[in-house]
């Protein structure tokens, strides 16, 4: 049994004292607000009651929303907030006529000002979503406001913001990611949550995981228009949410309303001039969404395309690379009855690259063509019992593969020129999950406080199939092949020895790698209960199991969590919460010994045999790469994350929030040579130990007509004792060793924001729109010809220089055949600064220091969308 060590004790002491603390401060301090049951100063003997139940525009409960009870002048207003199935009481009112107003951030608020108790029971309220500026008409959005019922540590990107922050390649919403605080991007684009591996983190799609089975990534795709939100949540997580040490990134889309509306952008293509004029780049978004049957059955359908013509003008033959991608949302909500609501949703992607990776260096023979799909269903049903409980059940498939396909059959051959030959990976991978889930929300009971209880369960079954066939790699010595030569790949005999000449300076060759398919059974509970013990104190503690068809141990994961309100106004809240939180078992590491193995063969300038450590032998010495797994050996990856919170509003309607994240994870999956040695034989152990904290200061101002300034600068560590992934593809001969990830950014900035600007000639009213970020440079690793880390480099030691950015654009919206249409443009990177990606960190007689390969520079950018009527 795992022991909590001092760090472990000393967070659950902080953050049992903080929820302790409150308590007792609630039982000497006046209420924020008058509870749901206070009794107004009339006369009258109090005996009326009201229930409240608050619904979106689709008929589906509004938990958390804000309702506001007010009878006339000098009374306090009563408030309460909804519970899961949107409902809301209060009781001992005196009959009378009073104000209603329900408010929730998203949704415009509503007030009702004639509202007549004694002779009114029951009063349904529907909250509309808000929509972009241009079809507000007579609606007051909900005021910025400090949410008491949000626990978790969440940072949101709302549909509107997705859409108006600039950003390179906007039709991707995946880089709208970087303007979240706590997520960053590797090298590669990946996003990577509070220092998480991406498969440390917990992908929703309208609430079914949709976490890529086999490596975690961000594969799903879907419209930047068919955004409700996105939803980061990196600590205090409800015990709904698991396995992932790293939190939950969770895209919730939206559906269509009563009003019929089409939506579309870039619905053009855009011309180049390299070589003539053609097709460059084309981009549309279509989006239709409406009433089937108005107030019982909805659809909407988001259509994101991509085609890139890209044409490398320094190739005289074989210059060309068509790039295609479609992605399509569809999905329908049916109210079969007012207490039954089905809905059904269904998202394709698909990506082809004819010639990936086309380049000055690799010619169209030498890629491969690169073909992608995700297929992602799911059928949800919610029914409403007239006790007030809520039953929500579901059934979803998610499905991810890929096909990497060389031109020809030929070997593949590497010269400091360039690429020849055929690529050499030919790939086809399929992972599947289906998934089925439950999930009971009890009605509200009264005891010590009100009690919000919900129970839950899921079954997944996954299964990953996968084929990796490799021919050999010769990598020639640098002054090969000689001028006016093709060239060739290294000799071998009948067993894949390389013979005299030695050509190359590496040659490689690998086995293995047919088709094989892991299947892997997961299985989770929970119960959770949201106990608002006083107006000011909100307490939410929650348990889960989980249990898993590979580790077979049963996991056990308490969490505690709550707020407190600091001040009768509500203006100040202090959130804390700990956790017990396991990661889930990624087939894509169980499956690697399954995909092949490797023998490297190494030469000298000389072109003289030598051994991994570069010291010359008498023959070519095999250096093997090879990978190993025993399954009865393998546990759980356990994680203690801990956090606390201050959320305060200052003056002219400024939020600042402070936020302070610490993981302490053990048991972490990672391969690592046996016994320290520096070769290539990996088995797959659980010896990694990861180590973050990050703090956070952001401010927020949000004002009229969606306009809003926002800014966050985060101090992190991203560290670990084994910070090695290896792979069969990039072999690194050496042990694990400790250092930062190669996501660890220890100091980070990003702003956006959307102001309205001076009034122009002709064009009149503009809109400003902005981002920015700064970051310290990504880690990389230097390494030696033969693949081990270089001497005195150790990891953590190099890094990219530092990255920093503005994108500034100018926004016009104007009235054209009776429809409304916006028109952008402006420039991304306008400092133009270098912000080097990648670099080559191989250190070597001949390139003394790394080098460094810089991404876009300054780029002018325009966007034209038609949004509509009014």
């Amino acid at each position: 049994m795992h022991r909590p060590g001092p760090t472990e004790k000393g967070a659950l002491l902080m953050a049992l004292a903080v929820l302790c603390i409150a308590p007792a401060a609630a039982q000497t301090s006046s209420p924020s607000a008058p509870s749901s049951s206070s009794q107004s100063n009339s006369p009258e003997r109090p005996t009326q009651k009201l229930t409240v139940t608050v619904t979106n525009e689709n008929g589906v409960a509004v938990p958390s929303a804000r309702v506001q009870l007010q009878a006339p002048s000098p009374v306090i207003p009563l408030r309460c907030t909804t519970d899961f199935a949107g409902h809301c009481e209060f009781t001992n009112l005196s009959a009378g006529t009073y104000e209603l107003r329900v408010e929730k951030t998203g949704f415009y608020a509503l007030v009702q000002s004639d509202l007549q108790v004694g002779l009114t029971a029951n009063v349904d309220v529907t909250l509309h979503h808000q929509q972009e500026a241009h079809e507000v008409v007579n609606v007051v959005e909900s005021p910025p406001a400090i949410d008491p019922a949000q626990v978790s540590a969440k940072e949101e990107l709302t549909g509107t913001e997705i859409i108006d922050i600039p950003y390179p390649v906007t039709h991707d919403y995946r880089n709208a990611l970087t303007f979240i605080p706590g997520i960053t991007p590797d090298a590669f684009g990946q996003a990577h949550v509070a220092g998480a591996e991406t498969y440390q983190t917990l992908l929703l799609l309208d609430g079914f995981n949709v976490t890529q089975p086999t490596n975690g990534q961000l594969a799903v795709r879907t419209s930047v228009d068919s955004f409700r939100s996105i939803e980061v949540i990196p600590s205090r997580e409800p015990a709904e949410f698991g396995k992932g040490s790293g939190g939950v990134l969770a895209l919730n889309t939206r559906m269509g309303n009563d009003r019929f509306r089409f939506t579309s952008t870039d619905f053009t293509p855009g011309l180049q001039t390299v070589k003539g004029i053609s097709i460059g780049e084309w981009t549309p978004i279509y989006t239709m969404s409406g009433p089937i049957r108005k107030g019982k059955m909805w659809f909407i359908d988001a259509l994101d395309g991509d085609y890139d013509n890209t044409i490398i003008k320094q190739l005289k033959t074989g210059d060309t690379d068509h790039l295609w991608r479609v992605d399509n949302l569809a999905k329908l909500q049916s109210n079969l009855t007012a207490r039954n609501i089905v809905t059904v949703s269904f998202l394709s992607n698909y990506y082809h690259d004819e010639y990936a990776g086309l380049s000055v260096l690799q010619t169209q023979p030498t890629t491969p063509t690169d073909a992608e799909t995700a297929y992602i269903g799911s059928l949800k049903d919610q029914y409403y019992f007239r006790g007030g409980a809520l039953l929500e059940t579901g059934f979803g498939v998610d499905q991810y593969s890929v096909a990497l396909t060389p031109q020809g059959t030929g070997s593949y051959i590497l010269t400091t020129q360039g690429a020849a030959g055929s690529y050499y990976l030919r790939q086809n991978t399929l992972a599947r999950r289906v998934q089925g889930l439950a999930n009971l929300y009890l009605p509200p009971h009264s005891w010590h406080g009100r009690h919000d209880i919900k129970f839950g369960a899921d079954l997944d079954r996954l299964n990953y199939d996968a084929q990796f066939l490799r021919q050999p790699i010769s990598f020639l010595q640098p002054a090969l092949p000689m001028p006016g030569q093709t060239a060739q790949p290294c000799a071998t005999d009948g067993g894949g020895v390389p013979v005299v000449p030695y050509t190359c300076a590496r040659y490689s060759s690998f086995s293995g790698g047919d088709s094989n398919t892991i299947f892997n059974t997961e299985a989770s509970a929970y119960v959770e209960d949201r106990c608002l013990i006083t107006n000011r104190l909100l307490i939410e503690p929650g348990l889960r199991a989980d249990w898993d068809q590979i580790v077979r141990t049963p996991l056990v994961a308490p969490r505690l969590a709550g707020t407190y309100i600091l001040d009768d106004e509500g203006n100040t809240k202090l959130s804390a919460g700990i956790g017990i939180i396991y990661d889930n078992t990624t087939l894509g590491l169980i499956h690697q010994p399954l995909e092949g193995q490797r023998v490297d063969y190494f030469f000298n300038a000389m072109m003289q045999p030598t051994d991994a450590n570069g010291n010359v032998t008498t023959a070519p010495a095999p250096v093997p790469t090879t990978f190993a797994v025993s399954r009865s050996t393998l546990a759980a990856p356990r994680y203690l994350n801990w956090s606390i919170g201050l959320e305060k509003k200052l003056p002219a309607a400024v939020f600042v929030k402070l936020e302070f994240i610490e993981k302490r994870g053990v048991h972490g999956f990672a391969y690592n040579t046996l016994n320290g040695a520096v070769d290539g034989n990996f088995i797959l152990e659980n010896h990694r130990d990861d180590r973050y904290d990050a703090f956070t200061v952001s401010l927020r101002h949000r004002f009229r007509q969606h306009y809003e300034i926002f800014g966050a600068y985060t101090r992190s560590r991203a560290h670990t004792n084994q910070v090695f992934d290896f792979s069969l593809d990039t072999p690194l001969l050496s042990p694990q060793l400790p250092g930062p990830y190669p996501w660890d950014v220890p100091h980070r900035f990003v702003g956006y924001g959307m102001l309205p600007f001076f009034n122009l000639p002709i064009l009149h009213k503009v809109v400003m729109v902005y981002s920015a970020e700064a970051r310290t440079g990504l880690p990389f690793f230097a390494t030696i010809d033969q693949g081990e880390i270089a001497p005195g480099y150790p990891p953590g030691t190099l890094r990219l220089p530092t990255y920093y950015t503005v994108n500034l654009q100018f926004e016009k919206r104007f009235r054209l055949f009776n429809r409304y249409w916006a028109l952008r443009g402006g420039f991304n990177n306008i400092t133009n600064h270098g912000n080097a990606q990648l670099a080559n960190g191989v250190i070597d007689s001949a390139h003394p220091f790394p080098t460094f390969v810089d991404g876009s520079g300054r780029a002018f950018t325009g966007r034209i969308r038609f949004l509509g009527r009014q």
